[in-house]
């Protein structure tokens, strides 16, 4: 049995993001010592409450540590409510946790674990990347110490939050600008895998009926969750962005990447405000791996599994 990989999950719950927290608990590959919250989708004292709740309810039995509760220099201008619900979770009402969060910010959690884990850290950042920047500038002697950092943000095509810019880049592009020159091993999972791996309803229909702890607010947090298209196979489907950063670091070996440089547009006002441009020409000149393609039929799998995980 391959070696459970430890795992920091950097998120602003979020439905996808809750999906992406709940398949990482449920893989043997990944063991998650820790949730840092950031703002991004909502704002951050609700993204730190989802952030806590679910890890008592999923009982994950690792920390939970705040993060920044706003941006690096920008403020955001729009957070996600109308996608993801004023709260985050749509209508999904978790019970309240009764566990307090980590008394350390998340960049400091962040770093003490890197130490801890002495080079075998594995980040997994699914919301905008403002506490990653933040962990660079307060202790750049971290780098050395995080094997990868994996990131759903950014896209190779097009935009989502506008024509140019996926919203977690758009969200903080200083902050994006920052990671992505810094020197770590980053693999990102952009809009052009993303939108292409989508979860068709039917399954989530079928899924939601099993037996399992997830049973009451699968369904729920899916018809909340308005980021829906015709994705894989061409069918309806929920486009659970989040949930392919999960997969390559559970199993990058059946993803296909390519090696880019990836730049971030940070002119402030600009229409291409948090614009992801990758240069993919020379491949020996790259800051990041990018997701191309990925096993959709072992992607899929990951849900069953994960209900049967939680049952």
């Amino acid at each position: 049995m391959t070696k459970a990989k430890p795992v920091i999950i950097d998120t602003d719950p979020g439905v996808d993001d809750a999906f992406a927290i709940m398949l990482a608990a449920a893989s043997e590959r990944l063991e998650i010592v820790g949730l840092c919250s950031v703002d991004g989708n909502v704002k951050e004292e609700h993204t730190a409450r989802n952030a806590l709740d679910l890890a008592e309810f999923l009982s994950l039995g690792c920390p939970v540590a705040r993060g920044a509760a706003e941006q690096l220099e920008v403020p955001i201008p729009e957070r996600g409510e109308h996608i993801h619900g004023e709260r985050g979770m749509g209508e999904v009402r978790l019970p309240k946790a009764a566990g307090d969060f980590d008394s350390r910010p998340a960049w400091d959690f962040i770093y003490d674990k890197a130490l801890e884990y002495a080079g075998e850290l594995v980040l997994i950042a699914i919301g905008p990347l403002t506490n990653i920047a933040l962990l660079l500038q307060k202790h750049p002697d971290v780098k050395p110490l995080i094997k990868q950092l994996v990131v759903m943000g950014g896209s190779t095509t097009r935009g989502n939050r506008t024509p140019f810019a996926e919203f977690n880049f758009w969200a903080d592009p200083p902050a994006a600008r920052l990671v992505f020159e810094s020197g770590l091993n980053t693999v990102m999972a952009g809009l052009n895998i993303t939108l292409e791996t989508g979860v068709p309803l039917s399954l989530i229909d079928e899924l939601s009926e099993r037996p399992s702890r997830l049973r009451g607010i699968l369904k729920e947090m899916s018809e909340a969750y308005s980021d829906r298209a015709a994705g894989f196979g061409d069918v309806p489907s929920s486009i659970v962005h989040d949930a392919v950063a999960v997969f390559y670091a559970a199993w990058p070996e059946l993803c296909e990447t390519r090696r880019c440089e990836i730049t971030i547009n940070t002119e402030a006002g600009g229409e291409r405000w948090g614009q992801s441009l990758a240069s993919c020409e020379n491949p020996a000149r790259f800051n990041a791996e990018v997701i191309e393609k990925i096993d959709m039929e072992r992607y899929l799998a990951l849900y069953g599994e994960m209900i049967d995980y939680f049952a």
